[in-house]
């Protein structure tokens, strides 16, 4: 079963197959000739772990993962979860709570920022941080709390997206 698993995401990899969410994992990805070789090889558990994506283009990104905007050179890797305060769906809340998350921002191979974003459901207000001449937005952390199961931080996408505004 893995190896059909492995044959699916290579190939999906190769085809450019646009219709699944990336999770850090699938995305708008148009694999380099370098990175169809190495897949070729059996090299896709790097690739695996950073993702391509364009800007203006939201993606989903996994607790863990890298994310590569080859046009800008810049990598983002979602690093930390510093607070999940949000109201669990099973719950009646006074304050509907809020989610921090860390993202590292990675330049030429060195880490040159860490940008913290909160997301508070129900707010009007965008959670944005600039960065130089990017700002970067989150849009959505997941899965949401439920009372009757702790979240394990492997199991934390955002859907995030990088803008030149």
């Amino acid at each position: 079963m893995k190896s059909v698993v492995s044959a699916a995401v290579i190939l999906t990899l190769i085809g450019g197959v646009n219709s699944l969410p990336s999770y850090g994992i699938l995305s708008n990805i148009k694999p380099s000739s370098i990175e169809v070789k190495s897949i070729a090889q059996g090299n896709h558990q790097q690739l695996m772990a950073r993702v391509g994506t364009a800007l203006n283009t939201p993606f989903y990104l996994k607790y863990g993962r890298t994310v590569y905007l080859p046009t800008e050179n810049i990598e983002i890797k979602f690093s930390q979860v510093i607070q999940d305060s949000r109201c669990p769906s099973n719950v009646t809340c006074i304050w509907q709570g809020q989610v921090i998350i860390g993202l590292d921002i990675i330049k030429n191979g060195q880490q040159v920022s860490t940008l913290t974003l909160t997301l508070i459901p129900g707010r009007d207000a965008l959670p944005i941080q600039f960065l130089d001449k990017y700002s970067v937005r989150l849009i959505e952390v997941s899965p949401y709390p439920n009372s009757k199961k702790a979240i394990a931080l492997k199991d934390y996408i955002v859907k995030i997206v990088v803008s030149k505004p």
